[in-house]
């Protein structure tokens, strides 16, 4: 649907030529009034090409005077006469019938240009190819004319399509929505796999193009219902799935709004009912067959309208109800032009530029409208094509480049064509060109050129050598605490004592065992060999689980293994306090300051081992102060296993830690540790605390840090 409107005031030097010409349009058009924003459109139906063309009041004003009759200087001598200051310029004139001419609507009493009209027959051939088949969510086949049964059908429905019809839609969808949100987990549970499994694609193929088809034959009832009139019905690809489509481009002539959003919601309200029906199916039915066909029609009913119908940032059916809500006609298009508009009135300094925006509010639309639609376009599409990735991986790939190359390649090339006509022409002055020519030029440096500052930020614990970390070797309660915090301590020295009553139980049980079976074994050395050798066996087995328990009460006593100052958790209630094997009770502070353990991404590690040019670290505590370090030692394989919990999501890091981990110190994914040395005026008291550690890197260019990432996203994600 192409929008005319006029808009310039620039007399002609070419109007002798076309003065004393008549032109009329074409009799096989129809004209419909309509009332956007307290402003009156006309739309053109072509009734030949079925097609449709909105112009506003002020160019109806010219065209309801092309009867073939009136010349055109007669004509714009009368439009003087009737409006005054507001007469269209002669320039005017001819720029709407060169549209009109170019649009096929103006009837010539002269033979034609065959050779004209083929050049342009094909031209539009070859436009509406291209924009059919470059779309990589929708490539349409046209097969047949359903107006005729789809008439019939109208008139069958017509006693139940009111006010009753809506009560029951609304009884039959709103439990299933209720209903569905008690059951989230069951539906959602491995939707990918379930989805995309091999058997179940089979099943789409055959679903699909039958939940679709009620979906398109809703648009085309509605459409009949109030009058319209649908003579296409075909194929539609969508990615690569094939659903049928009708069109039902007559609605466009509708006069109320209401009727025009009523056919545009018409099949988005099947979908939603068959969706609803499935869902009852899949609740009712035992596990099968009928329960996976049950569970995809839901899906595909509910899932798919959401995202691609219902959504008015794609042009589906959501965009054009959105447009008639708002009462702006041409939304994506005229939105598109308005922020052409913005760059010809502020980068080029075109101050006489048109702006699309012919009524209030409409500025604000087309200012968000376009760059959201873009990215919500952008971000369906890569989403589709990664989901298709997770198991088809070449398949998501493809996906991906296609829709890299229509999404972002051809709409930047027609930019840079567009910005470089602009430029080139004499539409933009001297100073328009030389602000866009530094415009690009400056985005050509950012990006290429001109390196940037760059970092990596990583997380790190403040830590003391692993001799320095007092842990207790066996599980028990504190008997006593032979030292006292801030006392200086050597290696050996005692610290506390634990006991533990099983073990100790276990221990003389034990050598009670151990000395029965010596004595059975000594008994029978001389008597029996044979047996004495049995013996000896079951003798050494007590004897290592003797040794055994020893060896574990030995562990209840904790001696420090290092040399330094002594601090102790919680010491007044230490003593009867119950101690697992393995928890930390203190540590031994040497007298110079700790160190630190950082944590390395596994895509982070190449590029901080080889091009890093400096470490600083910041304390939580004190932000506004930096520390330099140094690298001490790097730990050559990658682990899952983190020096501290604190660096865990559970203890407030960024690690994101395995739920079946209670210690909360396995991370999902895999790192490489740092160990930095740090200055000697460090506040060394701050054992276990975080700290953010920043590796400096020599400067680069913008455009290879995108790339990276870009390329990091990528492989992460279907780690390669």
């Amino acid at each position: 649907m192409d929008a005319g409107t006029l808009g310039t005031q620039i007399v002609s030097s070419y109007w002798y030529r076309v003065a004393g010409l008549a032109p009329a349009l074409r009799g096989q058009l129809r004209v419909h009034a309509q009332r956007y924003r307290s402003q009156t459109w006309y739309v053109v139906e072509d009734r030949i090409n079925n097609r449709y063309h909105r112009f506003d009041r002020q160019a109806w004003r010219i065209l309801r005077l092309l009867d073939g009759k009136l010349s055109l200087e007669r004509m714009w001598q009368r439009l003087a006469g009737e409006a005054g200051e507001q007469t269209p310029s002669q320039e005017d004139i001819i720029g709407l019938l060169g549209q009109l001419h170019g649009l096929d609507l103006l009837a010539g009493d002269t033979l034609p240009d065959l050779a004209e009209l083929q050049e342009r027959s094909s031209r539009q051939t070859r436009q509406k190819r291209i924009s059919r088949y470059l779309n990589p969510l929708a490539l349409r086949i046209p097969l047949l004319d359903p107006d005729r049964w789809l008439a019939a059908l109208s008139t069958w429905l017509r006693p139940v399509l009111n006010r009753w019809a809506v009560a029951a839609w609304l009884l039959w969808v709103l439990p299933a929505l209720f209903l569905a949100a008690t059951h989230w987990p069951e539906l959602t549970g491995n939707f990918g796999e379930r989805v995309l499994a091999l058997d179940n694609l089979m099943l789409l193929w055959l679903i699909f193009p039958l939940v679709k088809a009620l979906h398109e034959i809703g648009h085309g009832l509605a459409c009949r219902h109030f009058g319209g009139e649908v003579h296409d019905m075909g194929i539609m690809l969508l990615i690569f799935l094939p659903i049928p489509y009708v069109e039902a481009s007559s609605t466009w002539a509708f006069p109320d709004k209401r009727q025009r959003m009523l056919v545009g919601g018409a099949g988005m309200l099947v979908e939603m009912a068959i969706a609803a029906g499935a869902f009852y199916l899949w609740l009712w039915v035992e596990p099968g067959t009928t329960k996976a066909m049950a569970y995809d029609v839901a899906v595909l009913a509910s899932v798919t309208t959401l995202l691609f119908n219902g959504n008015p940032l794609l042009r589906y059916d959501g965009y054009y109800i959105l447009a008639d809500l708002v009462e702006i006609p041409n939304l994506a298009q005229r939105a598109t032009r308005y922020w052409g508009f913005l760059v010809e009135r502020f980068v080029l300094a075109r101050r006489e530029a048109p702006s699309p925006a012919m009524a209030s509010g409409e500025a604000a639309w087309f200012t968000a409208y376009a760059p959201l639609a873009f990215c919500y376009r952008i971000f369906v599409m890569f989403s589709i094509a990664v989901f298709v990735s997770t198991q088809y991986f070449a398949v998501g790939v493809m996906i991906a480049l296609w829709s890299l190359i229509m999404t972002l390649g051809v709409p930047l090339w027609r930019g840079l064509v567009w910005l470089k006509s602009a430029m080139a022409g004499h539409q933009a002055g001297h100073r328009g060109r030389r602000a866009a020519m530094i415009l690009v030029a400056g985005l050509v440096l950012l990006l290429f050129a001109i390196p940037m500052p760059h970092h990596t930020q990583v997380e790190g614990v403040l830590w003391l050598p692993e001799s320095g970390v007092l842990r207790a070797g066996e599980t028990g309660f504190v008997r006593e605490v032979a030292r006292r915090p801030d006392s200086t301590v050597r290696p050996g020295d005692l610290i506390l004592t634990l006991s533990n009553p099983t073990l100790e139980t276990g221990l003389v049980a034990q050598a009670a065992r151990t000395e029965a079976a010596r004595a059975r074994f000594e008994a029978q050395m001389l008597g029996d060999p044979v047996q004495a050798g049995a013996l000896k066996a079951e003798l050494t087995r007590e004897e290592s689980a003797l040794a055994f328990l020893r060896e574990r009460n030995t562990r209840l006593e904790l001696r420090s293994a290092a040399s330094g100052r002594l601090w102790l958790h919680a010491t007044d209630d230490l003593p009867g306090y119950f101690i697992k094997h393995g928890e930390v009770v203190g540590y031994v502070l040497p007298p110079g300051v700790p160190t630190v353990r950082a944590v390395v991404e596994q895509s982070d590690q190449d590029f901080i081992r080889d091009r890093s040019a400096g470490v600083s670290l910041r304390l939580s505590s004190e932000p506004g102060r930096t520390w330099p370090a140094r690298v001490l030692r790097a730990v050559p394989a990658a682990s899952r296993e983190l020096p501290s919990s604190a660096l865990g999501r559970q203890g407030g890091g960024d690690a994101a830690i395995d739920p079946r981990d209670e210690s909360g110190r396995k991370s999902l994914a895999s790192h490489f540790e740092y160990e930095l040395a740090l200055p000697a005026d460090f506040p060394y008291r701050l054992i276990g605390n975080r700290v953010s550690i920043r590796f400096e890197h020599p400067p680069e260019v913008l455009g290879e840090r995108l790339w990276r990432g870009l390329r990091r996203l990528f492989l992460a994600y279907f780690r390669t």
